[in-house]
C-alpha cells in the first residue's frame, strides 16, 4: 500500500518571497538560535492562484478562531453557571430609581 500522506513541515516564518515568470516562490523557515533562520520548504504557487490560496488560508484560520472562541465561551459560561448556583442570593437594593430632569 502506497503512503498517500503529504509531507509535513514545521515552519515559523516566511524567510523569503519572490516572483518570476508568473510563479510566486514562498520560502518558509524555522527560527534557530539568535536571529538565524533555517530554510525548511519552498512553495511554488502560480501567480493566478495566489489570491485564492491566501483567501482559503485566511478563511480557514478565521473559522478555526471562531470555533476556539466558541469553545472558550462555552467553558466560561459553564463555570459562570456553576459559580452562580453556588453563590448566596443577594438582597435587592432598596434605593428607588429617580428620573433626571
Amino acid at each position: 500500500m502506497a503512503d498517500n500522506q503529504p509531507q509535513e513541515f514545521f515552519v515559523e516564518r516566511v524567510a523569503n518571497m519572490s516572483h518570476a515568470n508568473g510563479v510566486f516562490r514562498v520560502t518558509f523557515a524555522q527560527q534557530e538560535e539568535g536571529a538565524d533562520l533555517r530554510q525548511v520548504v519552498r512553495l511554488m504557487i502560480p501567480a493566478n492562484q495566489l489570491a485564492g490560496i491566501l483567501q482559503g488560508i485566511s478563511g480557514a484560520a478565521k473559522n478555526i478562531g471562531e470555533q476556539v472562541q466558541a469553545r472558550i465561551g462555552d467553558t466560561v459560561e459553564t463555570r459562570s453557571t456553576t459559580t452562580d448556583q453556588k453563590a448566596k442570593p443577594r438582597r435587592a437594593s432598596k434605593k428607588k430609581a429617580t428620573a433626571k430632569k
